[in-house]
């Protein structure tokens, strides 16, 4: 620990002064390093991230304190061909041939270069960018209502080439508005307005501010086209401000009409969809049409859609008012769909100021085939190679419903495997079959429960895989019904009414083979109590017929281990049904994938075996009820997670992750299916130990697969760019594993008892470095064991904190 810390010291010292000497190479004379700025608004430094984003000239990166981007530039040479060409007429009589030296000459340029155009540049202080960012913010106050607002700045030149530049902003007091009047001369937009009139952003007492005036007039322009005003813009919108003593009187002015023509209340008469519009064929003659309720179905060749259902995702209607959000929904669903290439809606005004609805869908090819391979990598898999091949037949039915059939194949790196030396020395096949329906599937009408606004869909799913050298090479068939539902853009829902699992494991023999440290004990008992040799084989055999009553009462603590591994081993080895059903809830406010400041939450209860234990009526000779000869789990799992990232500037996030989960066994189960239990450790999860390495609890068994049915863990990452894709992360990972059946094949340090258990939450930290390539992101973690709670006490902290025993997670994309 003393040696990290003098390494720690020397680390930070070589950066300080490397900093401090390096960073000015490239400034000119009587130019100077920008190297901070800072804002003081009414003599008080601004700590608003949204006031600094006014700022034109930023100083250049930093990377925890140290503006490493710069010092990258630094190392090339800018001025490189000349130096190159001064060193030739220096050393005219070069040891090298000439076309030695051109190559030698061609390779230093390219690499200051690569240096040069990965680095940044420094950052000059610009008398210009200042004055644009005076500019900025004056007019950000103002905006703000602060009309009578003053910006100066001010530059304090530091050693070496450096300098710091202060903004100070005088706000004096803010105008608030006063009077609110309305010139509307329209008779029917007068009566929208003054119907929703209290939704109005602009009230009286309220701070001027150029928001509530653009946030008002999208109102309105929203109000009156989902009101029928088919022809409004919210260029019809002006106000007008009359403002002194700061109080600002404001008149909302809005149009009666748009180039002379009245604004009305239009409705729509007439709605065409045209299933098979294609640009290059659109003047080509309707061969096929049908009318359904009001609704006019075209197609150039033959109707391939079911019209009933095809409704169910439009949303716009005959005889009703013109509404922007049903056009927006309409088009939405349509979308979401995955049968069309485009979608697109246009409307033409008739003669009687009726409104002609044309929806044309262009779709895609009925038949395709996919195929993809990816890189794979999981907290149970190091590194794997899967390849997939898809068949897909979309608007089977009829009713645009996806068909897809799909094989599956990976080539996986597993330390199962009997040659776990090799890479890629484990395999997995797999095949399933799914059809999603855009609606639910009901014996009822579920219309009044769940509605077509909230893209209601219902996915069955059948499937099989077959596994080589992982685990004990289990094989699974799957079958599942779930329903999918969105309240809202933010909000999901997931009814899994049947989600079906029959496991069955095919390398029960090789058991001790996989789990060595459970054979080395028993062999080590055979060896000391009875002189016997065994091999993996034989170790049930030699249980049963040894460790019995007389060998309990002279070896007690023996005899628990050997009946302990062989519980293990009947739990493990188990085949195992697993009927369940689940309901999960997201809420996810990201914006885009590009949002780096959002929040995520998920919660998942599943419930496993009670009517199938409930009807079946066959039991096995542990007297637990079976389907097929396959025991019934019967449990309760609730699974809580919860994400929440802040983008606290350009490319810099603080990201945490915290999950809870708990499974009960009950019933029909004493234990819950190894396949279903929880584990920690690995790239995604408590990144200082590897998979199945950590807990349950302060235990240290040495077993290769520790689980426990009762999970908690939660981490910190602070994310930055280091230079240009390249990124870096500082970490901390806590959490661990419990047992909370009372098994006996637990131990209590295993256990969870309360509030004292949670003296027993690992912690680790670290550090790591990640490479962006745009559609996949690598990823490098090294864990350092910070608390390790198995170890005595006095030692659990940062006994193994060095770089002798850190844990390397190669990840792919970011592990949460």
């Amino acid at each position: 620990m003393k040696t990290n810390f003098i390494i720690l010291l020397i680390l930070i010292s070589v950066s300080y002064n490397f900093s401090s000497c390096n960073a000015v190479k490239y400034v000119p004379e009587n130019k100077h390093l920008l190297t901070k700025n800072t804002i003081f608004v009414n003599d008080k430094k601004n700590i608003d991230d949204e006031i600094n984003d006014y700022i034109v000239q930023r100083p250049n990166q930093l990377v925890l304190g140290i503006p490493f981007p710069l010092h990258f530039y630094n190392i090339g040479n800018k001025n490189f061909e000349t130096n190159f060409e001064k060193w030739r007429l220096d050393h005219p009589k070069s040891f090298f041939s000439e076309k030695k030296v051109k190559k030698i000459r061609n390779f230093k340029y390219k690499t200051h270069q690569w240096f040069l155009n990965n680095g940044e540049a420094p950052v000059l202080l610009d008398s210009k960018k200042t004055n644009l960012t005076i500019n900025n913010l004056t007019q950000h106050y103002i905006n703000e209502g602060f009309f009578k607002v003053k910006v100066t700045s001010e530059e304090q030149l530091l050693k070496n080439k450096k300098v710091e530049n202060s903004y100070f902003v005088n706000t004096d007091k803010p105008y608030v508005l006063d009077t609110i009047t309305t010139t509307i001369e329209s008779v029917i937009l007068d009566s929208i307005y003054n119907a929703q009139k209290t939704e109005s952003f602009i009230q009286k007492g309220s701070q001027f501010k150029l928001s509530l005036f653009i946030n008002e007039q999208n109102r309105l322009a929203s109000l009156f086209r989902n009101s029928g005003i088919f022809r409004f813009n919210k260029n019809a919108i002006t106000f007008e401000a009359d403002s002194a003593n700061y109080k600002s009187n404001v008149n909302l002015v809005i149009n009666d009409s748009i180039a002379n023509v009245p604004f009305k209340v239009q409705k729509i008469k007439t709605i065409s969809i045209f299933t098979d519009y294609s640009y290059n064929t659109k003047d080509n003659v309707i061969k096929d049409s049908l009318s359904y309720n009001g609704y006019s179905f075209l197609a150039q060749n033959e109707l391939k859609y079911n019209p009933k259902l095809l409704l169910n995702s439009i949303f716009i209607e005959p005889n009703t008012i013109y509404k922007d959000e049903n056009r927006e929904l309409t088009r939405k669903h349509l979308r979401s769909l995955k049968n069309f290439r485009s979608v697109d809606i246009k409307y033409n005004e008739l003669e009687d100021d009726m409104l002609e609805a044309s929806i044309f869908l262009t779709p895609l090819k009925k038949y395709s085939i996919g195929f993809n391979t990816e890189l794979t990598h999981s907290n149970i898999r190091q590194l794997g190679v899967s390849g997939k091949l898809s068949f897909i037949n979309k608007n089977i039915f009829k009713g645009a419903e996806i068909f897809k059939f799909s094989v599956q194949g990976s080539f996986l790196d597993s330390k199962d495997a009997a040659d776990n030396e090799s890479l890629l020395n484990a395999w997995e096949i797999g095949a399933d079959v799914s059809l999603e329906l855009p609606r639910f599937l009901t014996p009822f009408n579920s219309e009044k429960i769940i509605s077509k606004r909230k893209s209601p869909k219902t996915t069955f799913t059948i499937g099989t895989s077959l596994q080589k050298n992982i685990g004990l090479d289990k094989q699974k068939f799957t079958g599942i019904i779930d329903y999918t539902w969105e309240s809202s853009t933010t909000k999901k829902h997931s009814f899994q009414l049947l989600n079906t699992q029959f496991i069955q494991n095919l390398n029960v023999n090789s058991y001790f083979d996989i789990y060595k440290s459970e054979f080395l004990e028993i062999e080590n008992i055979a060896s000391t109590f009875f002189n016997e040799t065994l091999n993996t084989t034989n170790v049930l055999d030699f249980i049963n017929t040894n460790i019995d009553a007389n060998f309990e009462t002279t070896n007690p603590e023996e005899f628990k281990i050997a009946q302990n591994i062989k519980t293990r081993y009947n739990i493990i080895t188990e085949d195992v049904l697993i009927p369940s059903i689940s309901y999960s809830y997201t809420y996810n406010n990201s914006e885009n994938y590009k949002d780096l400041d959002f929040s995520f939450f998920r919660a998942r209860i599943v419930s496993s075996g009670n009517l199938t234990a409930l009807l079946a009526t066959n039991r096995d000779e542990n007297n637990a009820k079976t389907l097929f000869k396959t025991p019934i789990a019967q449990y309760i799992r609730t699974d809580l997670e919860y994400k929440k990232f802040w983008n606290l500037s350009l490319d810099n996030v603080l990201a945490f992750r915290s999950f809870l989960g708990v499974a009960i066994p009950y019933g029909n189960s004493s234990t819950i299916p190894f396949s279903r239990s929880y584990f920690i450790g690995g790239p995604n999860d408590l990144r200082a130990w590897k998979i199945y390495d950590l807990g349950p609890g302060s235990t240290q068994s040495g077993l290769e697969f520790n689980v426990g049915n009762l999970k908690f863990i939660s981490s910190l990452e602070y994310r930055f760019k280091i230079i240009n894709s390249v990124k870096g992360a500082l970490f901390i990972d806590a959490g661990n594993i419990w047992d909370i059946t009372n098994s006996s094949v637990t131990t209590s340090k295993a256990r969870f008892n309360g509030i004292d258990s949670l003296k027993d939450i690992a912690i680790g930290s670290g550090f790591g470095v990640r490479y962006d390539l745009s559609f996949i992101l690598i990823r490098l973690d090294l864990g350092f064991k910070t608390y390790e709670p198995y170890l005595p006490e006095g030692n659990k902290w940062f006994s193994n904190y060095n770089f002798k025993k850190p844990v390397y997670n190669f990840g792919i994309s970011y592990p949460f």
